[in-house]
């Protein structure tokens, strides 16, 4: 249908739009993924993660990832092989576009005092906690207007 034009909207269990990707392109037997990834990669536009967390007063709050997707994620899809971690850094670095990383989202809640440093970090690899620190210190920067 998506072919043809139509908005078409589904659902998946998955814990990150690039495990999203990679979810979808295995449900194919291994000789119809690269036709797969290509049609993925021409007609996907969007794909949305979310978490719930709970927040300093136990109310769930929504941890959201939003990938749009443009020639580069288009092209990191289309690779033989999937890379989980250029998906993520072209999210990250897609945000003009509309893109939402969740270190983003992370780290906005951890500054809107939302959820704690703790709970923001146990959401994503190790690798990833330093960036999550620089996206902190960069959005308090901003939200002091630019005065540390």
């Amino acid at each position: 249908m998506a072919e043809s034009g139509h908005l078409v909207l589904g659902t998946l269990h998955t814990k990150s739009c690039a495990e999203t990707i990679d979810r979808m392109i295995n449900f194919y037997e291994v000789r119809d993924q690269a036709q797969i990834k290509y049609m993925l990669s021409s007609i996907l536009k969007l794909v949305i993660s979310q978490r719930l967390l709970p927040d300093q007063n136990n109310k769930l709050v929504l941890v959201p990832e939003v990938m749009v997707v443009d020639n580069i994620v288009s092209g990191i899809i289309r690779k033989e092989k999937i890379s989980v971690s250029e998906i993520e850094d072209a999210i990250q670095s897609g945000s003009e576009k509309g893109s939402i990383g969740l270190v983003n989202s992370l780290a906005k809640l951890f500054i809107e005092g939302r959820i704690t440093l703790d709970q923001a970090k146990a959401q994503i690899e190790e690798k990833n906690v330093e960036i999550l620190n620089r996206t902190i210190m960069q959005l308090k920067i901003q939200q002091n207007g630019g005065r540390r």
